[in-house]
């Protein structure tokens, strides 16, 4: 049976150590310290050294009965504000929050103590083998779980455990998203001496980016500018300026599309302020979509009704290790924990629904 206090405790624990992405090296020593105790081995693999983070993926093998299933949930989280080397937890009832003063990191500190209490409970449990992972990076774009060695997991299906939607909701559709670095270069003036001979670069870039596309684009498709930057002295003609932005779409032709309208709009806006530009794409992770009537869905819902709860599953705009682990031909969906208002100094969860979520996950690996 779920420990629920047992359960709490690690959420709290866990919350409390810092681990901004790169940083997750005070929480994989805390997963090692709790897995091994159960006389667990932990690998780890080179994440690490490759992304630049402290530590790498873990990953932990268990025996069972039954075809092998996975579970994943990712160490760090956006950056807190930590008080005297802690975040500020507040436990308060049933509900967890730092007060206002920092992001809690139940996204998705939530997944990781779940994750531990079915390790915990495997030993005592009917379970099937099972392939738990802790990844790096994912804050930055699913990063640990786009490096994993796919060979590393025996399963070819599992659970996600980094859900903010409500327990009895998972993700079952998410987009395709490619990051893109756009310079412009013109030419560089002393901007009073002879300010005719320069072709700002600033001004050009703000022409691109006043035309590119940004917010919802259609049913499908979502862009956004995130960061643009350049220039230097004041009264120099900048020579140099660029911009960072984003592009997420359901279907891979529509992403092609968008993509292919940015770059024109691109060399078209800077060309004519006699500018040039430069543009670079960056895949970050696949989108997938997992039918309602796949074997993993199934599961769900069925886990779900056993422990009275109606089902549903949901399509996002966001992404995660759920992206590149479907990418990898190992089917999964987006386990709901019930964490609410992530990224900000508001950000809760109620206790009762971890448990709640870890009782429907209990069900899960013993059917």
């Amino acid at each position: 049976m779920i420990d629920a206090e047992r359960l709490a405790r690690t959420f709290v624990e866990l919350c409390r150590i810092p681990s901004p992405s790169r940083h997750e090296g005070a929480v994989a020593a805390y997963v090692r310290a709790q897995v091994e105790a159960l006389g667990l081995r932990v690998e780890e693999d080179d994440a690490g050294a490759a992304l630049g983070s402290d530590t790498g993926n873990l990953i932990v093998h268990t025996e069972g009965r039954g075809e092998p299933f996975f579970l994943t949930a990712h160490m760090d989280t956006v950056p807190p504000t930590p008080v005297d080397g802690q975040v500020p937890v507040v436990v308060e009832g049933d509900r967890v929050h730092t007060g206002g003063r920092s992001i809690l990191g139940g996204d998705d500190k939530a997944g990781v103590a779940v994750a531990l209490e079915m390790l915990r409970l495997a030993a005592e449990q009917s379970f099937r083998p099972l392939d738990v992972v802790f990844t790096v990076q994912e804050e930055l774009g699913a990063r640990g779980a786009t490096h994993l060695a796919a060979e590393r997991l025996r399963a070819r299906e599992g659970f996600v455990l980094d859900g903010d939607t409500p327990v009895g909701v998972a993700i079952r559709r998410s987009p395709h998203k490619v990051r893109y670095y756009l310079t412009v270069t013109g030419r560089a003036a002393h901007a009073a001496l002879n300010p005719e001979d320069g072709i700002n670069a600033i001004a050009a870039i703000g022409a691109v980016a006043a035309a590119l596309p940004t917010g919802k684009l259609d049913a499908l498709s979502v862009a956004n500018i995130g960061r643009i930057e350049g220039g230097g002295a004041i009264n120099v003609v900048p020579e140099r300026a660029e911009l960072i932005g984003e592009l997420r779409s359901h279907e891979r032709a529509t992403l092609e599309a968008y993509q292919a309208r940015i770059g024109a709009v691109a060399h078209e806006r800077a060309a004519a302020y006699g500018a040039r530009a430069d543009l670079r794409w960056e895949p970050l992770y696949p989108g997938y979509d997992v039918p309602e009537n796949a074997p993993i869905a199934r599961l769900f819902a069925r886990a779900c009704a056993a422990e009275g709860v109606q089902a549903a599953f949901e399509a996002t705009y966001g992404g995660g290790d759920a992206n590149p682990l479907n990418g990898k031909g190992r089917a999964c969906v987006v386990f709901g924990l019930g964490m609410q208002a992530i990224h900000s100094p508001q950000e809760y969860i109620l206790l009762s629904d971890i448990a709640r979520a870890a009782r429907i996950l209990r069900r899960a690996l013993s059917m």
